[in-house]
């Protein structure tokens, strides 16, 4: 017990900042205890922050993450989740947004992150009406995720683009860095999108997709998280 109370006293003697995070995690815990936060479920690097409009929803089943370092501290930028009125946020077990990891849920949104999740630095996701990911996932830096088209596009027919689609992302899902999956699209549980893909249609499970335009260029493979 004495052996592991003095490591510990080293380790925040190397890292001090481990003591603010721990110090605003407190605060951001104690501001948010009106939703059942009683638990200690935020732990936050300083400077990340949580926006939450009137009749917003912040759920979270185990613990949520905000920022922390990543592969040698290569983003020192701050995450941050913004959510519009009645839109929800459900982190549905422990939940890691990286460093520079920006999440916007517009109004009546409804945004689902699943058990044992991260998303590394400097990932958007704006979430319009409904995007689900899964549990397991491992989604790489500067990943963009959108539900919606932002602005209607008028045809010579007369008829209009749809603007938002739900996006689907199974348990078990690899997606490499760069890449942008758009509204409408579901990704099968155990894929891997290879880096810098653009994903503008649907990803079968188990399988490798690659390129702009997306193109499935292996079935039936497996990858270690």
């Amino acid at each position: 017990m004495h052996r592991k109370l003095r490591l510990g006293l080293q380790r925040l003697w190397l890292h001090p900042r481990l003591i603010l995070n721990a110090i605003y995690s407190v605060f951001l815990n104690l501001f948010y205890a009106f939703a059942g936060f009683f638990r200690f479920r935020i732990f936050a690097d300083f400077g990340s922050t949580i926006s939450m409009m009137p009749s917003a929803r912040l759920r979270i089943d185990k613990r949520l993450y905000l920022g922390g370092s990543y592969i040698g501290d290569m983003s020192k930028a701050k995450a941050s989740l913004l959510m519009y009125r009645k839109s929800c946020f459900h982190a549905a077990g422990k939940v890691k947004l990286g460093p520079g990891v920006g999440i916007v849920v517009g109004n009546g949104g409804k945004l689902t992150i699943g058990d044992n999740t991260y998303i590394t630095a400097n990932s958007i996701i704006y979430c319009s009406k409904e995007i689900e990911i899964g549990s397991d996932c491992a989604i790489s830096w500067n990943t963009t995720i959108i539900d919606t088209d932002f602005h209607h596009i008028y045809y010579p027919d007369g008829t209009t683009n749809e603007l938002s689609k739900p996006v689907k992302i199974g348990n078990r899902v690899w997606i490499g860095s760069n890449t942008t999956i758009l509204k409408g699209v579901t990704i099968g549980d155990n894929s891997v999108i290879g880096a810098n893909t653009l994903v503008n249609k649907d990803v079968p499970p188990n399988c490798l997709a690659v390129g702009n335009p997306m193109r499935i260029i292996r079935e039936g493979i497996d990858w270690e998280k």
